[in-house]
Order: C-alpha cells, then sequence, then structure tokens
C-alpha cells in the first residue's frame, strides 16, 4: 500500500475486501461487535427474573432495573458504534479530504476512549 494520509492510502482507490479484512483494527472492530452482542443479548434474555412472591420480574444485578438498563444501553451504543465504524473503515479508502480522514480518525478515538471509559 502506499503511503497516504491517516494510515491508508491515496484516495480513488479499488475497493479490496480482503485487505479490508486482513487489517488488525477490522478484525477487533468484528470482534468488538460480536462481544457487544453477547452482553446485549444476555442481559436482556437473562438479567430480568420473576418472583413469585413479588409478581414482577426484577433485574438479577442486585436487583437494581438500572443496572440492567445500563448494560442494555451500552450493548446497544456498542453494536451500533461498531457497524457505524465497520462502515467508516469500507469508506475510509475513498475519503479524498485529508481534513475529513482526521475528523474520522479523531472521531474513532474519542468514541474507543469514551466507551472505554464507560
Amino acid at each position: 500500500m502506499e503511503g497516504g494520509a491517516y494510515g491508508a492510502g491515496k484516495a480513488g482507490g479499488a475497493f479490496d475486501p480482503h485487505t479490508l479484512l486482513r487489517q488488525p483494527h477490522t478484525i477487533l472492530r468484528v470482534v468488538s461487535w460480536l462481544f457487544s452482542i453477547v452482553v446485549f443479548g444476555s442481559i436482556v434474555n437473562e438479567g430480568y427474573l420473576n418472583s413469585p412472591s413479588e409478581g414482577k420480574e426484577f433485574c438479577i444485578y442486585n436487583r437494581n432495573p438500572n443496572a440492567c438498563s445500563y448494560g442494555v444501553a451500552v450493548g446497544v451504543l456498542a453494536f451500533l458504534t461498531c457497524l457505524l465504524y465497520l462502515a467508516l473503515d469500507v469508506y475510509f479508502p475513498q475519503i479524498s479530504s485529508v481534513k475529513d480522514r482526521k475528523k474520522a480518525v479523531l472521531s474513532d478515538i474519542g468514541v474507543s476512549v469514551w466507551e472505554t471509559c464507560s
């Protein structure tokens, strides 16, 4: 790959799915996407229990409904951001403006830091 701005080749090159799938950040995004499905699915399916004595469902995490809601929200946001940045990875070689590439890379870093800290 020829040198270019912000880790990509020169804009306007042909799309190569094999190269895209071999990039480490793409592999990590797919793995993160799968983990977000696991987090979201496990909390939605097994995070709430029905108590026969109380008659209503409760969250298994310290009986706090906010804990389950937070887990579901984090899972959904992680799922959507993984899809967004996978689409950006596909589109990134076509971005010709260095300023737009910089915005894409900085937004990726910012979202990653935010999701790590939450």
